[in-house]
């Protein structure tokens, strides 16, 4: 049995741990557990800029839908 690796927090910092596990070999399931119901996105941006207007929606998510499915994270 392969070792899962969950992490708790679905922010950039979780994001990049898991990409980075990922990166370095772990094999086993990868899940990312946060408390909304979306992929993670960028924070600032969503103050500071989409509210206003002044960043698209598009820009929000911090990785593609595709890349979860290829690097196997939930």
């Amino acid at each position: 049995m392969k070792p899962k690796l969950v992490i708790v927090g679905a922010s950039y910092a979780g994001l990049q741990l898991a990409a980075s596990a990922r990166e370095s070999g772990h094999d086993g399931d990868i899940v990312l557990i946060g408390d909304e119901p979306h992929a993670p996105y960028q924070r600032p941006p969503l103050s500071k800029g989409f509210l206003t207007g002044g960043f698209a929606e598009e820009r929000l998510p911090l990785r593609s839908p595709a890349f979860y499915g290829e690097m196997r994270i939930q």
